[in-house]
């Protein structure tokens, strides 16, 4: 992929022009037609995998927001090559065949336009691409292939905890265990790997490049220009405030949930459901200290996933619950003999998403109205709170529940997807209704949370949309 200068830009008509370099935003341009030109906009500046062990990720973005909702809420989001990939911790689970009913089968929510079925080799293609490591988790998630490399070692406790029920699984995970990169150092400083070992944007660059593709940077992306139906040209604006147009047959938002919201405000797309349906998963941090098990001592950060609040499970009046089992933290008991006879546990609840969660603009500038998760998602954490005991085999000397954790780093919602157009914003290649040369790609197209980390599945939403690319 060649950098070009903002001067460049506009010297020509592109075939496809992807704004922002996120997941979503490369895994669309790498599975493009290898004919077309392509320009990635990216809003940040460029910054090495050095630099960033040295001064951090870059510009994090300032989000105006509005907090009715009594507790503390952070969305998280990063403008530099790369975006948040450069910050995730690199867990990589797919979806739950149930999280694409959950009307049908639980009468809440809506039902995505595809199934699980749809979108598993989109999945398969992504796990290949970030060379995720995983195990045989089969009885809950199916898959027709085995993950690309085999799991990290599990954990003590993990290791007991799965023997005593098959719902604790290997949690699959894009921090290597084979492949091109160094594998896990194991040490839980993730959000920058200091072996290089997270598959981000950055060290997967050269398999995802698109052949014909320049990318241009510190220039935002401000709106398109849609007559017609039709988006014919975007404006930009660059490092020094000018401002220039650049013509496109086809445009690709990946800037997230809330920025591509910004775009298509300032656009004039009227859908109704747009920058509404804001979420993200309610999570609590347990601390379990236990009689005998003794935790750590696995291969990276987060060793398993517990299912029994998941699978298998009446998600009619409360929300699904993923469990994960942290094995890097530095989170020691002080009796003697009981240093390790902890687990550190984490609760994703996943929520059903409120209209009044929205994102508008205010000034020009994209506002967040925030009112809380909905009454699901508590009633799901307090059904797994009151269950968590019970899967644990061993008596409990303590248990410590944090309040609701103020960010998950998912952003979501906002342009979601439906087959009506009054019920969203996108179609189910993720095509603005309005207008359907325009992609509204990531995480903002889930139209229901699922308690599962969204990164996996919106890359491989992002492969299937580029195949109707012609």
């Amino acid at each position: 992929m060649n950098r070009i200068e903002l001067a460049e830009v506009a010297s020509r008509e592109w075939d496809v022009i992807v704004v922002g370099s996120s997941f979503a935003a490369m895994f669309f341009a790498h599975a493009l037609p290898l004919d077309l030109d392509v320009l990635v906009i990216e809003k940040g500046a460029f910054r090495s995998h050095e630099a960033q062990l040295r001064d951090g990720w870059g510009a994090r973005e300032t989000i105006a927001q509005r907090n009715t909702s009594g507790f503390e809420k952070k969305w998280l989001s990063f403008s530099v090559f790369g975006g948040n990939s450069n910050y995730w911790h690199g867990d990589t689970p797919r979806f739950h065949p149930d999280d694409f009913q959950m009307n049908s089968l639980f009468g809440v929510g809506m039902d995505w336009p595809f199934g699980y079925d749809d979108l598993s080799p989109y999945y398969e293609r992504a796990e290949t691409l970030m060379e995720v490591a995983g195990g045989k988790s089969n009885h809950i998630i199916p898959r027709a292939n085995p993950h690309p490399y085999p799991p990290h070692p599990m954990s003590r406790s993990d290791k007991v905890l799965r023997n005593y029920s098959p719902s604790w699984v290997p949690l699959p995970t894009a921090r290597a265990s084979g492949g091109t990169r160094p594998n896990c150092c194991a040490n839980g400083v993730c959000r920058i790997c200091p072996a290089g070992a997270k598959f981000t944007i950055l060290n997967g660059f050269d398999q995802l490049a698109h052949p014909r593709a320049s990318y241009v940077l510190e220039t935002e992306f401000r709106e398109l220009v849609i007559e017609g139906g039709r988006a014919t040209y975007g404006i930009l604006r660059g490092p020094n405030e000018q401002e220039i147009k650049v013509k496109g047959s086809m445009f690709a938002l990946g800037a997230n949930a809330i920025f591509n919201t910004a775009i298509l405000l300032r656009s004039g797309v009227t859908s109704p459901a747009l920058g509404r349906y804001l979420h993200e998963e309610a999570s609590q941090r347990v601390v379990v200290d236990t009689a005998t098990i003794k935790n750590y001592f696995g291969g990276t950060s987060e060793t398993s996933h517990g299912y029994h609040f998941y699978h298998d499970t009446d998600r009619s009046e409360a929300a699904a619950v993923l469990i994960e089992s942290t094995n890097a933290m530095p989170d020691i008991r002080e009796e003697v003999g009981k240093w390790t006879n902890r687990l550190v546990l984490t609760l994703a609840a996943e929520d059903l998403p409120l209209a009044e969660n929205r994102v508008l603009l205010e000034n020009d500038v994209p506002v967040v109205e925030w009112t809380g998760h909905h009454p699901y998602a508590y009633k799901g954490l307090q059904r797994a709170l009151e269950g968590l005991p019970g899967i644990i085999p061993d008596t409990l000397d303590g248990m410590t529940v944090s309040g609701i954790l103020p960010s998950q780093a998912h952003i979501q919602g906002t342009h979601r997807i439906s087959t009506d157009p009054a019920e969203g914003v996108v179609d189910e290649y993720l095509k603005l209704h309005e207008a359907p040369n325009v992609f509204a790609l990531g995480a903002g197209a889930f139209p229901t949370c699922s308690p599962a980390n969204p990164s996996l599945t919106l890359s491989a939403l992002s492969l299937r949309a580029a195949e109707v690319v012609r």
